[in-house]
């Protein structure tokens, strides 16, 4: 395996920052100099959560190992408290980072592929919005998404905990209450209203894409009852699905925390390979 921490300076940022990129060894006891010339990996795109870097997903779970098994490579992204934004105030594009920058960078670095069909996307919690922003802006880039307690859309409350998913609308003091205590990021979104109807709203972003004949890949959404975020996840991923998505949708038992990522990382690319989208590894008979 090559587990690679990659810290440069960003155009997007103006600031060092960094990327984890995992290269697996595509059958277990071969070396990476077995690779056939020209060959290129599929890749995940795997957003962390608020308040972690690129590095919390090699450390918190076996996305290494998993990587390995699966023959796919993997990009990890941190950005901190900033919501995965091109933020509000201080001009520091991350979500420019994430969906420009990174992506040029590491396809020039490594052998990633470029092919829709071999690029997927994931994302816990803050990650989880950061790869929603993504694939409705590009969806015909990616063949899956995959969301680990991650359905969000941070222009468009869901329902206020205690509350049913199916609850038309909330009043302003549930509204207030939830801003208050859930909102971690004022620095990077400020005011949420003149965001909608752009690409940060994920409900109307879906809407004008399929409008325009886009075709959104399948995803993967999951959700454990005891999370804190339960009932949100609830309302978006049937706001979603009514909206025309195709959700291969998940619920079970797990909270808000590195063993649910641990355990749907492993499951979504399982997944992956059962709905034939990932191809299979190459062996070291190919030429």
């Amino acid at each position: 395996m090559a587990n690679v921490r990659l810290y440069y300076d960003f155009r997007t940022l103006n600031m060092q920052v960094g990327v984890n990129v995992i290269i697996p060894e595509n059958t277990w006891g071969h070396s990476l100099a077995d690779r056939p010339e020209g060959y290129r990996y599929p890749v995940l795109w795997l957003q962390t959560g608020g308040g972690f870097d690129h590095t919390d997903w090699a450390r918190y779970t076996a996305i290494e190992l998993y990587a390995a098994e699966a023959g796919v490579a993997v990009v990890c992204s941190g950005t901190f408290c900033s919501a995965y934004m091109d933020t509000a105030h201080g001009d520091f594009k991350y979500f420019s980072t994430l969906s420009v920058e990174t992506p040029k960078v590491v396809r020039h670095l490594f052998p990633l592929s470029e092919d829709p069909k071999d690029n997927f996307l994931a994302g816990f919690s803050m990650g989880g919005y950061g790869s929603l922003k993504w694939w409705v802006r590009d969806p015909e880039q990616f063949a899956a998404i995959g969301l680990f307690s991650g359905v969000k859309n941070i222009v468009e409350l869901g329902p206020s905990l205690g509350q049913s998913p199916n609850k038309a609308a909330i009043t302003d003091t549930e509204v207030k209450r939830v801003e208050e205590d859930n909102y971690m990021f004022p620095a990077s979104v400020g005011d949420t209203k003149p965001l909608k109807r752009t690409e940060n709203d994920i409900s109307y972003m879906i809407t004008r894409q399929l409008q325009a004949g886009k075709r959104f890949p399948k995803a993967y959404m999951a959700t454990g009852v005891e999370d804190t975020h339960y009932l949100d996840n609830l309302y978006f991923i049937e706001k979603y699905q009514k909206l025309g998505i195709d959700v291969f949708r998940v619920v079970d038992h797990g909270a808000h925390n590195w063993e649910y990522c641990d355990k749907h990382v492993k499951n979504f690319l399982d997944w992956l390979v059962a709905e034939g989208k990932l191809r299979p590894v190459f062996s070291r008979n190919e030429e």
